[in-house]
């Protein structure tokens, strides 16, 4: 045991906690079994930060979890760390390596203070041999975790009491409180505090700031602020921009750490900002991200590169548009674990039928707070990330793809590395996306993904240069050339990943809705043998839609044998959304750009289908 202290006696209120506890997880008991675990457990604060075991540790005791937050976390032999998930009061840890007398496979910290009963293993043993419905139950309980984590992917945050640390005297907190509180009444109910309240509340003048120099009282607001989360959702605790005992505290009880700041003033840390995020990066747990709070006018964030730069201890940056509720309650949706993230596929001009899907959520109050994609999916979503009316995108992607990327005018003299040279497809992103839009500085979180020729590997791009990286993943081999970015060479993500749900799962977003413009049934040919150049053509031109020869041509071959690349990918990531739609586009060419209202149509009303369905998508959107 790391770095944690024992406490002296428990109360009164964390006894019949603990043997409500003990008697959910082990069902009924003897009284005098129940007395005798009672008397014999060993109780242990633990404060934010503190390891309580380490990988690599023997397994000299398991632990129940009376009140705080605890986190298990592997790191691989290459030195990679995995979340494993976080431990909530009630819950055991350590018990796997007691019935295997085996090292600790995972370390365990506190991500807030807590409180936590020690049982040593040769305790246990014992009572396992005396007892045996106790080894019955832990068993149980074992191999039920383990199915549990066996068939879950995505990541899931357990989200309860929030920090928010404004990084300026002078934000207008007044006005910060009342836009939250309205952007968090849809996700829950939620208390916010501060030192005048926790003051008011007990009774006692400077309480809020009371150290562990007073242990009593110290005890007596660790347990008052554990009673907050039985009766509320979120626990929203708003520091002071300094380093005071409260904040500290703040810091210490986060399950996620906001910093405030004002997007107009300056990006570098302050002096009590650095003091705190140095001193204990290396032990808060607690997911930190950055609040840029802008004016209302602004229309679109910028230097955003330059706030992020400065602080390794963000994880993202969140811009939030004063006087705007929508992006309030994103900020709340994206903070508390409810966001809803949109996954758009790779398909060609098939991805115009985007923008009727996107039409038909935007009718249906559906949010978008995260977006990602790959291929014409990028494009797309890197469309919906400047958060602009549906109306005004298709606009824009009307006029844009009006140029057609795959023009003749556009063909290569010397196709040696592309069949196109593009510059149509840059002249089209750059005039949506201009040189100087970094992706750090969308409304709405983005990523899109690429394939690194240089690696061989997938390269998801969530910084830097916005229409470089979405360029970068519609590169398609031999018909674009393909982009170097950094030390890569890159071409289109389908052929890595052609619907990035597994790269939205690992964002903590909620619901993952999906669009898959790639996904056809299989049909069987109606004809012998391929046809000649004349024929196909004759039969095209001639036939209309009763032709016979449905063959994809020299570049649709190539598009579509890039989504045949990662097909086994895609159904997995089909299955893995909750909200899966994938219209019908057959009849288009994957290189059909001129197609545009009658994709929009058939996306506007498969979307709208989908979410009126009765097969329980439309109950899984919030």
């Amino acid at each position: 045991m790391h770095s944690a202290t024992p406490v002296p006696q428990a109360t009164r209120q964390q006894t019949l906690l603990f043997r409500s506890i003990l008697l959910g997880y082990f069902g009924k008991l003897e009284h005098s079994v129940l007395d005798e675990i009672l008397a014999q457990s060993e109780w242990v604060e633990c404060e934010g930060g503190d390891t309580l075991f380490a990988q690599g540790d023997p397994g000299d005791a398991a632990y129940f979890l009376i009140s705080g937050r605890l986190r298990a976390i592997r790191t691989a032999p290459d030195g990679v760390r995995q979340i494993l998930g976080d431990i909530k009061p009630g819950e055991t840890v350590g018990e796997i390596a007691v019935l295997s007398d085996d090292v600790r496979g995972a370390t365990v910290m506190a991500t807030r203070d807590s409180v936590v009963v020690r049982m040593p293993t040769d305790r246990l043993q014992r009572w396992f041999l005396q007892y045996p419905q106790l080894l019955l139950q832990t068993a149980k309980l074992v191999i039920r975790r383990n199915r549990i984590n066996q068939v879950r992917r995505r990541r899931v945050d357990q989200v309860t009491n929030i920090t928010i640390l404004p990084l300026s005297p002078h934000i207008d907190l007044t006005r910060f409180r009342v836009e939250l509180a309205n952007g968090m009444a849809a996700c829950g109910k939620t208390v916010l505090l501060d030192p005048a309240t926790v003051d008011r509340e007990l009774g006692e003048p400077g309480i809020a700031f009371v150290g562990k120099q007073d242990p009593e009282r110290y005890r007596q607001l660790s347990a008052w602020l554990d009673t907050l989360e039985g009766p509320n959702d979120y626990v929203v605790y708003l520091a002071n921009p300094g380093d005071d005992a409260w904040t500290q505290r703040c810091l210490r009880q986060a399950d996620r750490v906001l910093l405030l700041a004002d997007a107009d003033d300056s990006a570098l840390p302050p002096a009590f900002e650095q003091r705190l995020m140095n001193g204990s990066r290396n032990r808060l747990q607690a997911d930190t991200l950055l609040m840029l709070w802008h004016a209302p006018e602004t229309l679109m964030p910028q230097g955003t590169a330059r706030w992020l730069d400065a602080r390794p201890w963000v994880r993202e940056a969140i811009h939030v548009r004063r006087n705007t509720p929508r992006h309030m309650q994103r900020l709340a949706r994206l903070v508390t674990g409810k966001a809803v993230g949109l996954v758009l596929g790779s398909g060609g001009a098939r991805g115009l039928a985007a923008i009727g899907i996107i039409r038909a959520l935007e009718e249906a109050g559906v949010p978008i707070d995260r977006v990602g994609g790959t291929s014409i999916g990028a494009i797309m979503a890197a469309g919906v990330a400047l958060d602009h009316p549906v109306e005004r995108l298709a606009d824009k992607v009307r006029h844009s793809f009006s140029q057609n990327p795959t023009h003749l005018n556009d063909l290569s003299p010397l196709p040696i590395l592309s069949v196109f040279q593009g510059k149509r497809l840059n002249g089209l992103l750059q005039s949506v996306f201009p040189e100087v839009m970094n992706i750090e500085d969308l409304w709405i979180n983005f990523f899109c993904v690429s394939s690194d020729m240089a690696t061989n590997g997938e390269v998801v791009h969530r910084r830097g240069s916005l229409w470089r990286a979405v360029r970068a993943s519609s590169a398609l081999p031999g018909i674009f050339p393909m982009v170097r970015l950094g030390d890569g060479l890159h071409v289109d993500g389908a052929f890595m990943n052609s619907l990035p749900v597994d790269v939205m799962a690992e964002m903590a977003v909620k619901k993952i809705l999906a669009v898959d413009f790639s996904w056809l049934p299989s049909v069987k040919p109606e004809f012998a043998d391929i046809p000649g150049p004349v024929d196909f053509l004759m039969d095209r031109f001639l036939n209309g839609r009763q032709r016979m020869y449905r063959v994809p041509t020299l570049l649709s071959s190539i598009v579509q044998s890039s989504l045949l690349a990662s097909s086994q990918r895609s159904l997995l990531a089909r299955a893995e959304a909750d909200v899966l739609f994938s219209p019908d586009l057959r009849r288009f060419e994957l290189l059909g750009w001129n197609f545009f209202d009658a994709l929009v149509k058939i996306g506007h009303e498969h979307a709208r289908e989908v979410l009126a369905a009765g097969d329980g998508n439309a109950e899984r959107v919030p």
